[in-house]
């Protein structure tokens, strides 16, 4: 059976952010026994790494929590432990250093767009290509973000590797406010992330209703 686990060099974590913050969710998998929901967005990689080489799945969770998270789209952070259906977990705002949480952020935002998960990746493509570009990420620690070379690599699905490489080359200077990242922990399981788009302030909104009005009088004067 092909392991539903992110099995890579374990992660040095730094939880940022107190208990205070913390609430707790309890989670299933939308699809009963599948994580990856009706739409099946995974691929099979071949994962390299100090402490296992393996074929795993990489993509998308399709995901349903209490508390007010209802039906979600989640990734992979926690490279060394199983994910498990059904799961209590604490949300956290962090788990690890500024510069790995600035670069998770970035990824989000240069290829979301400022668009919600599921209205930009939508083919098990893309899926894999995000999740081991997030991999990258968490493992590397910041450092030179190559997928075929380093601490964390992976192999035998160049189709996935590709794109998870010009995800993180197109990241550049990406805004790094743009989503709300949660993470999902839990000390035994596989550790979570997912996102939602900022909201446009309300003074943004009616600035941005005022250009779309001001706009369509100019169209009607030509008119």
């Amino acid at each position: 059976m092909m392991k539903r686990i992110c099995t890579a060099a374990a992660l040095a974590t730094t939880l940022i952010g107190g208990a205070a913050s913390a609430t707790t969710v309890n989670t299933t998998y939308q699809v009963d026994g599948n994580p990856f929901g009706t739409e099946n967005l995974r691929q099979v990689v071949r994962v390299h790494s100090p402490e296992l080489t393996t074929n795993v799945y990489a993509g998308m969770y399709q995901m349903s929590g209490d508390n007010g998270f209802g039906n979600f789209a989640a990734f992979c952070v926690d490279l060394a432990e199983w994910l498990h259906d059904p799961v209590t977990y604490t949300t956290q705002p962090n788990l690890f250093t500024r510069s790995v949480q600035e670069n998770i952020a970035r990824l989000y935002n240069s290829v979301l767009g400022g668009s919600a998960v599921a209205e930009v990746i939508d083919t098990s493509l893309e899926a894999a290509g995000f999740q081991v570009a997030l991999w990258e990420i968490v493992t590397e620690s910041g450092t030179s973000l190559d997928v075929s070379d380093g601490t964390f690599r992976v192999s035998r699905n160049s189709g996935v590797a590709n794109l998870a490489q010009s995800y993180l080359n197109n990241m550049g200077n990406a805004a790094t406010d743009g989503y709300d990242i949660t993470y999902l922990y839990n000390d035994g399981y596989q550790d979570l992330a997912t996102v939602a788009p900022v909201p446009v302030p309300a003074a943004g909104l009616l600035l941005l209703t005022g250009f779309g009005g001001f706009a369509m009088l100019r169209r009607r004067k030509k008119a």
